[in-house]
């Protein structure tokens, strides 16, 4: 299933944002990341999906990412499966967000067997306490933002960045040089938007960000405009080239 979808297409990077202010909202996580995050705010992010793109698409390059991966957190104080299991959940929950939100709708039953590749993707990780089904996430998801996250400085930090004053956003490393200062006012607007605009509602109170009505309508006109374009645009240019290649392997297998 996460090969027939393509993973995240590259107007759908949008709401990794989300992700990262749900990770760094957890004060340890915040702690670990703060000097990178300082640094670069997005360069971790990139890594991130590059990474992810390896141990879901990359064939043989797959296993040995992942320990990677794990070497280079085993050197973190306080990284232990419980944080894993964080990081790895409102990962999935931010790309099913972006799925639902910018796709057209999956049956569940496609949606529960997406998760499923995904937890199976999380025991390369040592992660073996993921929830068992989506209802089950959602009580984890619930439960985490209301006894373990906090407005720390790490999220203060990424909204900071979310204003792209300094730097490319994510995603945008193809678009020429030239055509960055075009396009970054409307980055600008749509990062934060999709970000804080779809962020679980326990959690925007909780941070203290404020969502108006206006906020929301406009968040559901950038939602729009991204399908709208999307439909236009050729799939090999939509997706990296790791998931479309996967995504044309898949299909044709079915056909």
């Amino acid at each position: 299933m996460t090969w027939r979808l393509g993973w995240y297409t590259r107007f759908e990077l949008v709401v990794l944002g989300r992700a990262v202010l749900m990770q760094v909202a957890h004060p340890v996580i915040a702690a670990a990341v703060r000097d990178s995050y300082r640094a670069d705010p997005f360069a971790r992010l990139t890594a991130t999906i590059t990474s992810s793109q390896l141990r879901l698409f990359g064939g043989e390059q797959a296993e040995p990412e992942a320990e990677r991966l794990l070497r280079a957190h085993a050197r973190i104080p306080g990284a232990d499966e419980e944080l894993f299991r964080w990081v790895h959940a409102t990962s999935f929950d931010s790309l099913l967000t972006a799925y639902r939100l910018l796709r057209p709708r999956m049956p569940a039953i496609h949606e529960e067997r997406l998760y499923r590749e995904w937890r199976e993707t999380g025991e390369t990780l040592g992660i073996r306490t993921m929830p068992g089904d989506l209802t089950e996430l959602r009580d984890y998801l619930d439960d985490v933002v209301a006894t373990q996250l906090k407005s720390t400085d790490g999220v203060h930090e990424l909204l900071d960045a979310f204003q792209l004053r300094t730097g490319r956003a994510p995603g945008s490393e193809h678009l020429p040089r030239a055509l960055w200062p075009l396009v970054r006012p409307v980055a600008a607007r749509v990062l934060p938007d999709f970000s804080i605009g779809t962020l679980p509602v326990a959690l925007r109170d909780k941070l203290g960000l404020e969502w108006t009505d206006r906020d929301e309508r406009r968040l559901r006109r950038w939602i729009r405009a991204i399908r709208f374009v999307s439909a236009f645009v050729p799939a090999s240019l939509l997706h990296y080239p790791m998931p479309y290649q996967a995504m044309v392997s898949a299909r044709s297998s079915r056909a």
